[in-house]
């Protein structure tokens, strides 16, 4: 995720429990898919997959635009996952694969999966199509000159059928896994050792496949993860935030809450995002699937768009259900993690940040926080670079790392 804002997270909601629920609604009438177009032939799934999740349908090579410019090679892939509304049905994920420049070592090259922060929710902002952002490709190219594998998921409905299910923690968990599932059967020279690093809606798929993997998919090798801009739904977190609300504010994150609603049409038959618009701001807001995030926050700003002349009615409750599928499904994670908050982030909020590192500690997680004094959300990631590098190499070696949580 990587539109938020102090105020939004108070519109948003009052209460709701802090285990996730992954139950999903079904219905006679589907919702109305969101962006969905065809790309390319690459992406349209084969009218048969397989029964299972983590197997690789197909591979082509990205285009220019599309690499990593320190990689030697740049590989679109798709794959099968577990569908993550349902949590049965198996579906085709795209995604891509980078590999350093090189010879290879011994076993392989060590795997940095990318958990990717919010680009939108139409196909055409898939990442393996769109291209990374200029921020992911700084962060990212590092890692590739260190030795590094990358591997990235578009995550369900980003490129491939369907509505993305926008921050749903179990579908990110599933996409994430099965990747790694998908490419460590397939041949491509890497090692075993895998880590995970994520970034604001990426880093809430991060957790929730650290929190997943034993139950899911207990044959991967999985040795930590690296988190920035964490977002964290918790009650408390959001009480807290309440009182700051201005639903007439024009500001970036109503796109969060709309993209939130687009998730609830998914697991709420009886809603339709149509019907809570206003007719004035509806031509704006019915583009959500056809542009991405920052183009899309730029025609909501420049309409004038905020929650008041946006909404016909409270859509609290209905953001609330969305946000029940956005919480972690376990705060104690059997696996070492790695954290880095801005003082100054406005997006996911240091005090939102900190209500996760004290939950997650109070559960028995063993985590590396770091705190970067100034930076604001972009900044805190770009410069965890070097100390989320360190502590990947320590995990992989098998070495311990510092536990900041009081024993």
């Amino acid at each position: 995720m990587q539109i938020f804002s102090n105020r939004r997270i108070a519109l948003l909601t009052t209460l709701f429990s802090t285990t996730l629920m992954f139950t999903a609604c079904s219905s006679s009438e589907p919702a109305p898919t969101r962006g969905d177009v065809v790309l390319s032939e690459f992406y349209v799934p084969p009218t048969e997959l397989p029964d299972v999740p983590g197997v690789l349908l197909r591979q082509e090579a990205l285009s220019d635009d599309q690499a990593l410019l320190s990689a030697a090679h740049n590989i679109r892939l798709l794959y099968t996952s577990t569908e993550g509304l349902d949590g049965r049905d198996i579906n085709a994920v795209s995604a891509a694969l980078y590999l350093p420049e090189g010879e290879v070592p011994e076993g392989g090259w060590p795997l940095l999966v990318w958990s990717h922060g919010t680009v939108g929710i139409g196909d055409v902002c898939a990442p393996s199509f769109a291209g990374r952002s200029e921020r992911d490709r700084t962060y990212l190219n590092p890692w590739l000159q260190a030795g590094f594998a990358i591997a990235a998921s578009d995550y369900q409905g980003l490129g491939t059928p369907g509505t993305h299910p926008y921050m749903d923690s179990r579908t990110m968990a599933h996409n994430n896994l099965d990747l790694i599932r998908a490419l460590q059967s397939s041949g491509f020279p890497l090692s075993k050792k895998t880590v995970m690093a994520g970034q604001s809606q990426g880093a809430s798929g991060a957790i929730a496949s650290a929190g997943m993997a034993a139950d899911y998919a207990p044959e991967v090798n999985f040795d930590g993860i690296m988190v920035t801009g964490i977002p964290y739904f918790s009650r408390k977190v959001v009480m807290a935030l309440r009182k700051n609300s201005d639903p007439d504010a024009v500001d970036a994150s109503l796109v969060l809450s709309l993209y939130m609603l687009a998730l609830t049409e998914q697991i709420d038959p009886g809603f339709k995002l149509d019907d809570v618009i206003r007719s004035e701001a509806w031509p704006v807001v019915s583009k959500i699937g056809e542009a991405c995030v920052f183009d899309f926050i730029a025609q909501t700003t420049e309409a004038g768009l905020s929650s008041n002349r946006t909404f016909s009615g409270s859509t609290t409750f209905k953001l609330m259900a969305a946000m029940k599928r956005m919480q972690f499904p376990k705060l104690a994670l059997k696996i070492p993690v790695f954290t880095g908050t801005g003082t100054n982030d406005k997006i996911t909020p240091l005090a939102m940040q900190q209500a996760f590192l004290n939950d997650a500690c109070e559960a028995g997680s063993k985590l590396m926080i770091n705190t970067y004094d100034g930076a604001n959300h972009n900044q805190g990631l770009l410069q965890s670079t070097e100390g989320a590098m360190a502590f990947a190499k320590t995990v992989m070696a098998s070495e311990a790392v510092e536990n900041s949580c009081p024993d």
